[in-house]
């Protein structure tokens, strides 16, 4: 899904730069400077939110990140911002990737080559109070809200074709939201009756409200989280690859899982460019 790079923007320190565990070729810009660029969209737990005592970024993308830069003894500088944004920012080299709710999907390899990392996928969730959906199809006809520049709008465009339209039915309606807090307003305030999130995020978001919302029925698509980085930058893309690996070798990714209640997204291949669409 991860998520305004156009500024003013705020920059946060990820890590602590720490001598690299083995040699591994860095971009010369990094390898002199040790920082790497990452662009975050904070607001989508458990991968990324805002600690609510310091605002600085907390959840498991940002300790896996933590954990891949100290085995390349660089320190992470996040530009936070909207999601739609950023992709121009990576496509501008303002970032130098992302790894914040991002998707590895078809439609975006022509532009960027991806890390997989976790699985994932699309779900719709309500409130619990809706006792009108009672399954996937008494969606036809209704409106729901996801996130702007994401995959969502059209992984749901096309489970509303098959589901809905060819039986005769009214399509799902489809409102995109700048961020998650925006997708859960419109949501409780009726401009939609439900949302679509990343089955990844929607365990915690019912924990942190248990009797506020309820999931309408299982995953409508299957999908990898990745880690983005451009195609003319495969220096990046194999040093992050090499520490992935690393961090699962070791027992740091498997910790971490464990730590945000991941247990149903890990993946350990660390593939290439591998997702599917969703």
């Amino acid at each position: 899904m991860i998520r305004r790079l156009t500024a003013p923007l705020f920059v946060l320190a990820a890590c602590l730069v720490g001598p690299a565990v083995f040699a591994q070729k860095l971009p010369p810009e990094i390898e002199a400077s040790k920082i790497v660029r990452a662009g975050l969209n904070t607001g989508y737990p458990p991968l990324e939110v805002k600690d609510p005592a310091t605002g600085d970024p907390i959840g498991f993308d940002i300790d896996l990140h933590a954990a891949m830069a100290k085995i390349l003894g660089v320190k992470i500088e996040y530009l936070d911002g909207s999601f739609e944004n950023m992709t121009p920012a990576l496509q501008s080299g303002r970032v130098d990737m992302i790894m914040s709710g991002f998707y590895d999907i078809p439609r975006r390899r022509p532009f960027f080559d991806f890390i997989d990392y976790l699985k994932a996928g699309a779900q719709f969730f309500g409130l619990q109070s809706n006792t009108d959906i009672k399954t996937l199809t008494d969606l036809c006809g209704q409106t729901i809200t996801t996130g702007r520049g994401s995959s969502y709008p059209a992984t749901v465009a096309t489970w509303s074709e098959k589901n809905c339209v060819a039986a005769g039915k009214p399509p799902v309606t489809v409102n995109t939201e700048t961020d998650f807090g925006q997708e859960l307003s419109s949501l409780k305030q009726g401009r939609a009756i439900g949302v679509v999130t990343g089955l990844e995020a929607i365990p915690t978001v019912i924990a942190r409200e248990p009797d506020t919302y309820r999931t309408f029925g299982p995953p409508i698509s299957f999908a990898l989280m990745g880690m983005a980085f451009q195609k003319d930058d495969p220096t990046l893309r194999d040093a992050f690859h090499f520490a992935l690996k690393q961090t699962i070798a070791d027992g740091t990714y498997a910790a971490l899982i464990k730590k945000w209640k991941l247990d149903f997204s890990i993946y350990t291949d660390a593939t290439i460019n591998a997702g599917p669409q969703p």
